[in-house]
């Protein structure tokens, strides 16, 4: 019975996906409703003062510049010099003639590692700074070292360009934060610390453009900045520095926003980098482009994901606001107390790092182990603790720090008065080889002095030169005759018969050695001479010169 029911069962499922089928064959062809239009997100407005590091062909400022309808506001620097980068790069030309056209500014041989040291950025401030798709170009073919290469690139940039970004003064994140306004394709950044100021819309419509990039159309949307009221002004927008990677290998190994933490930024938003929204733009590689390696038409980032990373400053705190109502300290004040801000450490240059060393050996008076100096040197002088092994080998070499083996550890020390009497002795080192100079010139001088007496100019010396002169000149004229009658020279032709009769010699004893090789083989192998010649290619009139 339960056989039965099943196999009934079975039959009314075939039927009514039969019915199925047959119905959709009948049924006329729907048309798909199309997709709605992506909107993609413009990250820059008018107001922005924008400075771009690492740019190639400088497509990306005259995008950006003709998508705002100005480049007054933006500066783009290059690594290379003007004539490296234009043979790197041949259309850079036309988008640097574009991008001046807008009002742009370009800089070349800019080092984004050093932004404080550049005398054309000094005093200017940013709201953006953007270095597209950072890449050392060393060539190292070694995975690892190539990777350390560039995150020590990505280092001192984060560094040295805070420098030169707006200092903002952001609210303090309420208790229950605004609901996430998170767009598809954007990460959650759990380090978010600092929260921008938010902006009230009046009603206006965001500025939209509609481009179509193969076949597929999309809606740029980008703020417009005179649609918002006013910040209020106790509140200052921070700078932010803007960067963009590939994703996948090795570009996740660069750990980006670790860096970043440990230069003092703060990762805003992590988003999809969508290549539609700067139309014009063409990626090129730091190497420059190279017909059949190089692709175009941005097909080297297209497949990669790239991501484009916003980074702020941390926010500055009073030692105040650290301490909460009920009495706990808040999370990060401890290194604030310490005096670990984002401007120690990473800044300081190995000589202001030598001397900070110095200065915690000769205030304590006592011998530490590395490890304890990798401690103390963040926390007291603002030393990165990753640098403290090289700075205090520094100082052991050049015999400023003593470095002494005990059991299994090592110990280094130094104490001020022993500064104090290497000092002295360096003192009076340079001293003696002061007077041993001036000695030595003294005698220079009197050695001059000697050699001058008896030479005054008078009218019967400078007679003397001239026919000196006259002499010299007729001496060379006819050594350059002489040359021409080398070949007759009877000293050159005795050396010549003589170095003639030498080589014969040597051709007539390697003659003989022939020979005696042809009667060591014929007489130990029964071979007969004409072979033996067949073989080893002499020739039948082999004889001595």
């Amino acid at each position: 019975m339960a056989r039965t029911k099943k196999a009934k069962l079975h039959a009314a499922l075939r039927k009514a996906e039969a019915q199925k089928k047959q119905a959709a064959k009948a049924a006329p062809a729907v048309e798909k409703a199309p997709k709605k239009q992506p909107k993609l997100h413009f990250p820059y407005t008018k107001q922005d003062t924008l400075l771009l590091i690492g740019e190639g062909n400088f497509s990306f400022a005259h995008s950006i510049a003709s998508k705002l309808g100005s480049g007054a506001n933006i500066i783009a620097t290059a690594y290379d010099s003007e004539q490296v980068a234009r043979e790197k790069y041949p259309d850079l030309g036309q988008h640097i003639e574009e991008f001046n056209k807008l009002g742009g500014t370009v800089y070349f041989d800019v080092d984004g590692t050093k932004l404080h040291e550049c005398v054309r950025l000094s005093g200017k401030r940013f709201s953006r700074i953007v270095f597209n798709f950072p890449h050392a170009g060393a060539g190292i073919k070694n995975q690892d070292r190539n990777i350390q290469t560039n995150k020590l690139l990505l280092f001192a940039f984060f560094t040295s360009a805070q420098t030169l970004l707006i200092e903002g003064t952001p609210k303090p994140p309420k208790s229950a934060g605004p609901k996430s306004t998170r767009t598809k394709g954007e990460e959650s950044d759990s380090d978010v610390e600092a929260p921008m100021p938010k902006k009230k819309r009046t009603g206006a419509r965001e500025s939209v453009d509609t481009i179509e990039f193969e076949g597929v159309k999309a809606e740029v949307v980008y703020d417009a900045v005179d649609q918002y009221d006013p910040a209020p002004e106790d509140v200052v927008e921070p700078g932010q520095i803007h960067v963009t990677l590939k994703s996948g290998p090795p570009y996740d190994k660069w750990n980006i926003k670790h860096l970043a933490r440990e230069c003092g930024l703060v990762t805003m938003r992590t988003s999809n980098f969508v290549l539609d929204s700067f139309p014009g733009y063409e990626h090129r590689r730091t190497l420059g482009f190279k017909e059949g390696v190089s692709k175009d038409e941005n097909k080297e980032i297209r497949d990669k994901n790239p991501k484009l990373y916003q980074f702020i400053s941390k926010p500055k705190t009073d030692e105040s606001d650290t301490i909460s109502a009920n009495g706990k300290r808040k999370k990060g004040s401890k290194k604030q107390a310490l005096g670990i801000t984002s401007e120690s450490g990473p800044r300081l240059s190995l000589e202001e790092k030598r001397k900070r060393m110095m200065e915690i050996f000769h205030e304590t008076q006592e011998p530490f182990l590395l490890k304890e100096l990798e401690r103390i040197g963040p926390k007291q002088k603002g030393i990165v603790s990753q640098s403290v092994k090289d700075v205090v080998q520094s100082l052991v070499d050049d015999g400023l720090c003593h470095c002494e083996k005990v059991g299994t550890s090592n110990f280094f020390w130094a104490f001020p008065s022993e500064a104090a009497v290497k000092r002295k002795n360096k003192h009076d080192m340079l001293a003696k080889e002061l007077s041993q100079a001036v000695s030595k010139q003294k005698e220079l001088e009197a050695a001059i002095a000697a050699a001058q007496l008896g030479r005054e100019q008078t009218e019967e010396r400078a007679g003397l030169i001239e026919e000196l002169a006259e002499v010299e000149t007729q001496w060379n004229g006819q050594q350059e005759e002489l040359k021409k009658f080398e070949e007759c020279d009877p000293v050159l032709m005795k050396r010549k018969r003589e170095e003639t009769r030498m080589a014969r010699d040597a051709a007539n004893r390697w003659t003989d050695n022939v020979f005696i090789m042809q009667s060591w083989v014929r007489d130990k192998f029964n071979m007969d001479m004409d072979d033996f010649n067949k073989y080893f290619g002499i020739s039948a009139d082999f004889d001595n010169v």
